[in-house]
């Protein structure tokens, strides 16, 4: 019995922090385990909005770089995301290759039923007190 409630308890912490999880990092989430350099011309249209792509070339190794923003970081620390109505910004604060901090700011739109990302601002920022504690698109930030 002890290992029947054991197991139900582990498998509705799964679930909840599962639950957590809102549709601008799901779509997120597809992208960071989808998409790679030999895929990104056939997937960027599932992933990016028609807005963002329509004047870049994603054969340019410059352009390539910037849309597998993710691969800089390599461990996330913490999300926040924000939707209202058929705009929304995710931020996601983490740590890249060297431990040092970073953070991703999106903006995301919905077009045809779908999250597609429509901006994306990378941040490297000097220390975890620098994380955003909650959604940002990336023109919320001067430059």
């Amino acid at each position: 019995m002890r290992s029947i409630t054991l197991f139900l308890v582990l498998f509705l912490s799964a679930c909840a922090v599962k639950m957590n999880n809102g549709p601008l990092y799901s779509s997120y989430y597809r992208y960071e385990q989808s998409v790679s350099v030999d895929n990104l011309h056939k997937l960027q249209f599932d992933f990016f909005s028609s807005n963002l792509i329509k004047n870049l070339n994603i054969n340019e190794p410059e352009i390539t770089e910037q849309l597998l923003f993710t691969k800089y970081m390599f461990k996330q620390k913490s999300h926040f995301e924000k939707i209202n109505e058929k705009v929304g910004c995710l931020s996601i604060n983490g740590f890249d290759n060297e431990n040092m901090p970073i953070s991703f700011n999106i903006k995301y739109i919905a077009e045809n039923e779908h999250w597609l990302i429509e901006e994306i601002g990378v941040l490297f920022v000097n220390s975890i007190a620098d994380f955003t504690d909650s959604a940002k698109c990336p023109s919320e930030y001067q430059n």
